[in-house]
């Protein structure tokens, strides 16, 4: 698949040392922050900052699994007119654990992660949808906001406020980017990350964002779901030029740009990373194309190491949000349920041919299946492609056109009710029925030799002149090169006549 994204640098022989030169670039130092602590810790509380009632009484055993909860207050600077207020982060305990905790990380529209997650990701719906459903599945779950400046968090739903923009723009921090992390460090650094068995996180918008970069920082998190947060710079200058100043802070994009973040989060050691975007999202990353342009790089780069990394397109909200359907996705990423396509669609078409592709019975698991029903969507195609989405196949007559076409690029998802996905992205090729070969009309001395496909020879062996059959003996080669990428070019020994045969 070719992509508008550059070149991923990082590697998983060169990963350890992009991770400490990104720490230099955050903090200022390759030593990471293990001294920050949260200012005060409240044990059990039974009310949020911010937050009108006691949302999680349902949940709370025996009615669920949650034991209780405990407030983290964390003091983001010393400077209170900067940080008028401390940042508040949640600790929610099990009844049952599985003895991983799983992080939350809010973005930009509410003081705390659990009335986002409340107010955003369940519609208003006590008990919530994302952090109910990690406790629900044995997870602790630290819930963590995003830092205002110069500004107090809102009561509800209030985009914007955090005033990130200035915190670069007053240059009174050397490092403002450190800023954005020191909750979620503080937390950490006091609960201590060899306690748990496994350390994920996940975070929408904002959170997303957080959720982006933080693994690249701390290895100690092992998956990691970001939820409409960020895209490489090319693709979110094509398809979003939006957001706030941290997203395009040139001291660490022009260092590592996004798609080689998510590889460094993937490496040194190997971890997993899930990215999810919601296509019909009001507010950002979303849209049925722009992962084409970048997710089979950070893939390829992954190549014969054993970090991983995947994108899930959500098609089931219309909101900026954390849906239940990619919960469960993010569940049965964690389970390692995966899905594959046992043989890969042609990616090469002629003129004039007709094309199909059984998604349906290419669809594979790693485990055995349910049968449950599968569901597609064709993402991106050209015109001449369809998908039946009741027999899950792809099909069309590619039309006849000239003789060099570029490639069209394909997107398709197909998804089973568990959770378990393929997003496929391809170039189909137009590929010539035969070598064409040509004159011009000034000069017959040279012919053109047209290969099946358009920009496929960089190079050629001198001696390959010899493999051209000539019917003329008095015919003879004197030199072959290669124009474009994509022509051959045969200089003969006197003028082609309409009788000769290459």
């Amino acid at each position: 698949m070719s992509q508008r994204v550059g070149h991923i640098k990082v590697t998983e022989a060169n990963a350890a040392a992009y991770r400490d030169s990104l720490k230099i670039k955050v903090f200022g130092s390759t030593v990471f922050p293990y001294d920050i602590l949260p200012d005060s810790v409240n044990s059990n509380v039974n009310t949020l900052f911010n937050y009108p009632g006691t949302p999680y009484s349902t949940i709370t055993y025996p009615s669920g699994n949650l034991d209780s909860i405990d407030e983290i207050v964390i003091k983001v600077d010393d400077n209170i007119v900067d940080f008028p207020e401390q940042v508040h982060a949640y600790l929610f305990h099990p009844h049952n654990s599985n003895g991983k905790l799983f992080i939350y990380h809010s973005g930009h529209c509410m003081g705390i992660a659990p009335t986002e997650d409340i107010l955003g990701n369940a519609l208003g719906q006590e008990p919530g949808l994302v952090i109910a459903g990690l406790v629900a599945a044995g997870y602790t779950v630290l819930a963590v906001p995003m830092i205002n400046y110069q500004f107090n968090s809102p009561v509800g739903i209030s985009c914007g406020y955090n005033n990130h923009d200035y915190l670069f723009v007053d240059g009174h921090y050397q490092y403002p980017m450190a800023f954005f992390f020191k909750p979620l460090i503080a937390s950490l650094n006091l609960l201590g990350r060899s306690n748990y068995a496994a350390i994920y996180m996940c975070g929408l918008s904002g959170g997303g964002w957080t959720t982006s970069i933080y693994p690249a920082i701390d290895s100690s998190v092992s998956m990691s779901f970001p939820v409409a947060g960020s895209w490489p710079t090319a693709v979110r200058n094509a398809f979003y030029a939006e957001g706030d100043y941290e997203q395009t802070d040139l001291t660490v994009f022009n260092f590592l740009d996004y798609h080689e973040i998510y590889t460094l989060a993937c490496l040194a050691p190997a971890r997993k990373m899930l990215q999810i975007n919601n296509r019909y999202d009001a507010c950002c990353f979303g849209g049925p194309v722009a992962q084409i342009f970048y997710v089979d790089s950070v893939k390829n780069a992954l190549a014969g190491s054993n970090g991983f990394f995947n994108f899930y397109l959500d098609e089931t909200q219309t909101g900026h949000q954390i849906s239940k359907r990619a919960l469960e996705v993010m569940l049965t990423f964690i389970r390692n349920e995966n899905a594959y396509l046992l043989n890969k669609p042609a990616d090469s078409v002629t003129n004039g041919m007709t094309y199909f592709y059984d998604i349906k019975n290419n669809f594979t698991l790693n485990v055995p299946t349910d049968n449950s029903p599968l569901k597609y969507s064709l993402l991106k195609a050209p015109a001449w492609l369809s998908l039946n989405s009741t027999a899950g196949q792809l099909s069309g007559t590619v039309p006849t056109g000239n003789i060099i076409s570029k490639p069209d690029s394909v997107s398709f998802k197909v998804e089973d009710s568990t959770g378990r996905f393929v997003v496929c992205n391809y170039n189909i090729k137009k590929k010539r029925d035969g070598p064409y070969i040509f004159t011009k009309f000034n000069d017959s001395t040279i012919a053109y030799v047209l290969p099946p496909f358009s920009n496929s020879i960089q190079q050629v062996n001198p001696l390959s002149a010899g493999s051209f059959y000539l019917n003329n003996a008095q015919l003879s080669i004197l030199g072959i090169s290669i124009e474009n990428n994509s022509i051959i070019k045969l200089t003969f020994n006197q003028p082609l006549q309409p009788t000769d045969s290459i």
